[in-house]
């Protein structure tokens, strides 16, 4: 069995927003995870300070993930 990996929620959540035809919908938008959001942030750290980047994608998808994980729990040890 698989542990459920701690996604901190929604980054940008929004209940309602306007249509296309102007009229405002009250459907739910989760949009992407704030575990994501960290890792993308952490990712773009990583590519704009170019001598200290991972050497392969996947080592720079990981270290990426692996500072949105520490951003969670520090930010969890807060609470």
């Amino acid at each position: 069995m698989s542990e459920q990996i701690k996604d901190g929620g929604p980054a940008f959540p929004c209940e309602q927003h306007e249509t296309q035809e102007g009229n405002w919908n009250q459907s739910f938008e989760s949009g992407m995870t704030l575990r994501d959001y960290f890792a993308a942030k952490a990712m773009q750290g990583h590519c704009a300070n170019i001598s200290r980047t991972p050497t392969t994608t996947t080592e720079l998808a990981e270290s990426a993930y692996m500072l949105a994980d520490s951003m969670l729990a520090a930010r969890e040890a807060k609470s």
